[in-house]
C-alpha cells in the first residue's frame, strides 16, 4: 500500500484556471480548472466532469475542490466537450461518448508530476452519470468513484419518467438553465480571444432541450443511453436522497455494482448531504474517509458499515445494516380488504402536494400534507397498523384494468388524517394488468396509522396532465418489504460544521430569495406552480473574483383540467454580466412547452448590440 500521508494537514491551495487538457483530436482541448495542494507532491487526483461551466462553478468560489485541495487532494473540474471553455462541438445530453472526455482529464492527470497516479471520480447529478459511465470504462488509474444522486437511465428517470412524456423538470427547469450556460459569456478571462471565439461558436449550437423534445417515450436512443453500471469494477461509494428524483437510480446503481461498495442514503432532496436543512451530515468527512483508504491505503474508517440508512417516518434514526434491501420480510396486502374511496371522476392534475421533490429546487420543497391530491385520486386505506412497519427496499403495487399510464402513491396516514407521501411511482402498459414498481424507501410507520395507496391518472408537474379513459381500474395487492428493525445498528454520522439552515435562509431573504407558491384559479379550473428566485455574485463575493453576475429565474407550470391539453410549462432566466473590462452583458432565456409543442428563445446583447436573438422549436 502507499506510504500513509498527513490527511489531516491544512494546504495552502493554488489554483490554475483554464488548464487545457488536450484530446486525440488535433487542436480540441478541454478546459479545466485544477486546485493543488501547495507544494511538490505527489497528492492523488480527484475529478469531476459536468457540462455546467467551471467558470460559473469558479464564480460560486468552488468550496468543494477547494476543501479537497486544502486536504492533500487535487481537484480537476473539467468542462464536457463543446461546453463552457471547451472545444470542440457538444454531444447531445447524456450520451456515452461524454466518458471519452473523463478518460482525456484521467489520463492527463495522472501523468503529472504533481500527481501521485491514484485518481479518485465523483459527482452528483449528471456528475454521478459521467463517473459511473466513466468507471465502466476501467481507466487504469482510476482507482475508486463517489456517485451522488444521480440516474442510471436519463431517459426513464429523467427525461420521460416511467415511459411518459416528462414535464416541469426536463423541458423548464434543467432545459432552460443549461441553454442559459450555453449562453452565457466567458465569466473568468472574458477577453480572452479564445474565450471570445468559444463564446460565439456556442452561440450557433443547437440546445439540449431540442434532443430532449424530439426524442420522446420509446426512442431507441434512450437505451443506448442508459449506463452499464455492472461493468464498474472499482470500490465505489452510492449516495441516495429519499426526497431526491434520483433517488431510484441512485440505489439501483448500488444494487447493480458487482465490486466493492457501499450505499449512503438519507431524506435529502436534490442537493449535497451537508446542504441540506433536513438532517445534514459533514459528507466530506464521509468522502475524504473513502478517498484516503482507496487512493491513499488509509483505512481510518474500517468499520464504517457498508449500507447506511436514515430511517424517515415515527422514530427518525440512522442504521446499519449488512445489505441492501434490509433482511426482513415481504408482506402482499390484498388491497380489496383495504377502505376505497373515489370521486366521481379522476383529476388530472393531482400531484402537486408531493411537493418538488421530483422537481429540484434546492434545499426546500418536501412533500406537503397529501390529503388534497388523495381525495382527487382513487384510494385505499388500510386498517390502523397494530405494531410498527419498517418500509426498506422497493414496494409495488399490482392493478388490473390499468390506463394507459398510472400514479400510484403511498402515503402514511395519521390519526388526524393527514398524509404524507412515503413513495411513488409511474408506469404505462397496455395490458390487462399492470404492477406500478415505487421508489425505494426506508420509513418506519407508526401504530396506529395507515397506509394509503393512492392511484391517479398522472402526476404534475413531473409529466404531462391527459384525460384519461372512463372508469377506474382496480388496485389488486400492495407489496410491501418490511424490514427487520432488529438487523438494524444505530450508527451516528457526523453533523456538518456549519448548519445547513444558514443557506436557506438566504434564499428566503435579501438578494438570493426564493418562492415556492401553488396557486388556483377557480374560473378556468387551472392549478399552477410558481417557482423563482435570483442570485447575486460580486467580485468580493469569492477568491480571485473578477466580474459580477446577477440572475433572475422564474418557473412556471400550469395544469388545466377542463382542457389538460392546454397544460404549460415556462423556463425563463435572465442575467447580466458587468466584467473587469466595463463591458456590459444580458442574457436572457425562454422555454415554454406543451405535451406537443416546444418554442425556446435566447437573446443576448452586449453593450446594446444584438449578438443572438433566436427561436428553436420543436
Amino acid at each position: 500500500m502507499p506510504a500513509r500521508t498527513d490527511t489531516d494537514r491544512r494546504h495552502e491551495v493554488v489554483l490554475r484556471r483554464d488548464v487545457r487538457i488536450p484530446t486525440p483530436e488535433p487542436g480540441v482541448t478541454l478546459s479545466a480548472n485544477l486546485f493543488r495542494p501547495d507544494g511538490p507532491g505527489p497528492f492523488p487526483l480527484l475529478v469531476t466532469v459536468l457540462p455546467y461551466r467551471r467558470d460559473i462553478a469558479a464564480l460560486n468560489g468552488s468550496p468543494t475542490e477547494r476543501w479537497f485541495a486544502e486536504r492533500g487532494y487535487a481537484s480537476l473540474l473539467v468542462d464536457l466537450l463543446g461546453t463552457g471553455s471547451s472545444d470542440g462541438v457538444p454531444r447531445p445530453p447524456f450520451d456515452p461518448g461524454e466518458a471519452d472526455d473523463a478518460l482525456d482529464a484521467i489520463r492527463w492527470g495522472a501523468g503529472q508530476s504533481w500527481c501521485s497516479g491514484a485518481v479518485g471520480m465523483w459527482g452528483g447529478s449528471y456528475g454521478a452519470i459521467t463517473t459511473l459511465r466513466t468507471a465502466a470504462r476501467r481507466p487504469e488509474a482510476l482507482k475508486a468513484i463517489i456517485a451522488l444522486e444521480g440516474p442510471t437511465d436519463p431517459g426513464r428517470e429523467f427525461v420521460h419518467p416511467g415511459g411518459a412524456r416528462g414535464a416541469f423538470s426536463p423541458l423548464a427547469s434543467w432545459s432552460v438553465s443549461t441553454l442559459f450556460n450555453q449562453l452565457l459569456p466567458p465569466v473568468d478571462d472574458f477577453a480572452d480571444p479564445n474565450e471570445q471565439a468559444r463564446w460565439h461558436r456556442r452561440l450557433t449550437f443547437a440546445p439540449y432541450v431540442l434532443d430532449l423534445f424530439r426524442n420522446g417515450p420509446g426512442s431507441p436512443v434512450w437505451p443506448r443511453r442508459r449506463i452499464d453500471v455492472p461493468a464498474v469494477e472499482v470500490p465505489a461509494l452510492c449516495v441516495a436522497g429519499w426526497r431526491d428524483l434520483f433517488v431510484d437510480g441512485a440505489v439501483r446503481a448500488y444494487e447493480e455494482l458487482r465490486g466493492t461498495k457501499a450505499l449512503l442514503a438519507g431524506p435529502w432532496m436534490h442537493v449535497m448531504p451537508q446542504e441540506c436543512p433536513v438532517t445534514p451530515i459533514d459528507f466530506l468527512e464521509i468522502a475524504k474517509s473513502w478517498w484516503d483508504r482507496w487512493l491513499l491505503g488509509v483505512d481510518a474508517d474500517n468499520d464504517a458499515p457498508d449500507v447506511r440508512i436514515h430511517v424517515q417516518g415515527d422514530r427518525p434514526r440512522w442504521l446499519a445494516f449488512d445489505s441492501w434491501p434490509p433482511a426482513g420480510t415481504v408482506r402482499t396486502e390484498d388491497l380489496a380488504g383495504w377502505q376505497r374511496s373515489a370521486p366521481p371522476a379522476p383529476d388530472p392534475a393531482t400531484g402537486l402536494q408531493s411537493g418538488l421533490w421530483a422537481t429540484p429546487a434546492g434545499q426546500f420543497g418536501l412533500p406537503l400534507d397529501q390529503h388534497g391530491d388523495d381525495s382527487r385520486s382513487l384510494g385505499y386505506t388500510s386498517p390502523p397498523l397494530p405494531r410498527p412497519w419498517l418500509i426498506g427496499g422497493r414496494p409495488s403495487v399490482t392493478l388490473t384494468r390499468p390506463w394507459p399510464r398510472v400514479s400510484v402513491k403511498l402515503t402514511d396516514v395519521d390519526p388526524a388524517g393527514r398524509s404524507v407521501l412515503i413513495c411513488a411511482g409511474l408506469a404505462c402498459g397496455t395490458e390487462d394488468e399492470l404492477t406500478v414498481p415505487l421508489t425505494p424507501t426506508a420509513y418506519e410507520v407508526a401504530a396506529g396509522h395507515r397506509l394509503r395507496v393512492v392511484v391517479a391518472p398522472g402526476d404534475f408537474p413531473r409529466v404531462w396532465p391527459q384525460e384519461p379513459p372512463e372508469g377506474w381500474p382496480v388496485a389488486r395487492t400492495l407489496t410491501l418489504p418490511v424490514a427487520d428493525a432488529a438487523c438494524g445498528r444505530a450508527c451516528a454520522l457526523p453533523e456538518p460544521a456549519e448548519p445547513a439552515l444558514a443557506g436557506l435562509e438566504q434564499q428566503l431573504d435579501g438578494e438570493q430569495a426564493a418562492s415556492w407558491e401553488i396557486t388556483e384559479d377557480l374560473l378556468r379550473d387551472t392549478v399552477s406552480l410558481r417557482l423563482a428566485g435570483r442570485h447575486r455574485i460580486r467580485p468580493e463575493d469569492v477568491p480571485g473574483g473578477r466580474h459580477t453576475l446577477a440572475v433572475d429565474q422564474e418557473l412556471t407550470a400550469t395544469a388545466h383540467r377542463l382542457d389538460p391539453a392546454a397544460s404549460t410549462v415556462t423556463g425563463h432566466i435572465t442575467g447580466t454580466v458587468d466584467t473587469a473590462t466595463g463591458a456590459h452583458v444580458t442574457v436572457d432565456v425562454t422555454v415554454t412547452a406543451t405535451a406537443n409543442t416546444l418554442d425556446a428563445h435566447g437573446k443576448v446583447v452586449q453593450d446594446g448590440v444584438f449578438l443572438l436573438d433566436r427561436h428553436w422549436r420543436g
